[in-house]
């Protein structure tokens, strides 16, 4: 029997939350149904952008997926409680309760940094597969698809540094405000005062200007009157001496 093993995402109020169900389809009749049996999922691969996406080494997905794990690098846990014999993956099924995106501090999607205004976001390439684990079937299903989230936490540091810078910024501009409101009117009035010597030394200026040419013109036009009487006195002079000598001569 060829058959396809479809998957279907539910959507729930928590973001955080993940609540998959699957859909087997027989690609001969077409005939379609949701998948009862238990699987084992696991997260093999990833990265915060499509082009980074990288396969994960078998000693990564061990880590990053068993519940056993002890180096805080687990990206999802369940609360089922139900696990493989050797105890190293949980089994999920379609009463599963969910999968919870944890991203501890040693998993690769721990403080991921979105690179624009947006929530940070990552990719997973995960892997279900019902080997070993269904017994309602005797076929073997498995699946590999990209899962994108969308609003992964920051780690505690980097949001308590946000949270600083957050603060120290809107306390700065307020500080900013009070103290352009109370300068404005001394700012204000120091202009005002400015502008008014300014004013008063170009008067000043102009008043002292306007004196001295006026006191030039009076003194040069008071001069020329003297002047030329000297002139016509000593020409009467000198012709009453010629008249004179002129006289003697004849006599």
């Amino acid at each position: 029997m060829s058959s396809s093993f479809l998957l279907l995402i539910s959507i729930p109020s928590d973001p955080t939350v993940f609540y998959p169900f699957f859909l087997i389809q027989d690609l001969v009749t077409g005939d379609s149904g949701s998948f009862q049996g238990s699987y084992v999922l696991k997260v093999v691969g990833g990265g915060p952008t499509l082009d980074t996406i990288r396969e994960y080494s078998e000693e990564e997905i061990y880590r990053f997926n068993s519940p056993l794990d002890n180096t805080y690098s687990l990206i999802w846990t369940t609360k089922n409680t139900t696990t493989t014999e050797d105890s190293a993956f949980n089994i999920m099924s379609h009463q599963s309760l969910g999968i919870e995106w944890l991203c501890l501090e040693n998993s690769p999607c721990h403080d991921t940094v979105p690179p624009s205004i947006f929530t940070p976001e990552f990719f997973f390439k995960v892997l279900v597969s019902n080997r070993g684990v269904d017994k309602s079937t005797y076929c073997d299903y498995q699946l590999v698809f990209l899962l994108h989230i969308h609003g992964l936490p920051l780690s505690a540091k980097r949001a308590f540094f946000i949270l600083i810078v957050s603060t120290s910024v809107f306390l700065s501009l307020v500080f900013l405000y009070i103290i352009v409101c109370l300068l404005f009117p001394l700012m204000v009035k120091g202009c005002n005062i400015l502008r008014w010597k300014i004013n008063n030394i170009l008067t000043t200026e102009f008043y002292y200007t306007h004196s001295s040419s006026s006191g030039v013109g009076s003194s040069t036009s008071g001069t020329r009157p003297t002047v030329s009487s000297r002139i016509s006195s000593k020409v009467v002079e000198n012709k009453a001496e010629t008249e004179k000598i002129m006289k003697k001569s004849l006599t």
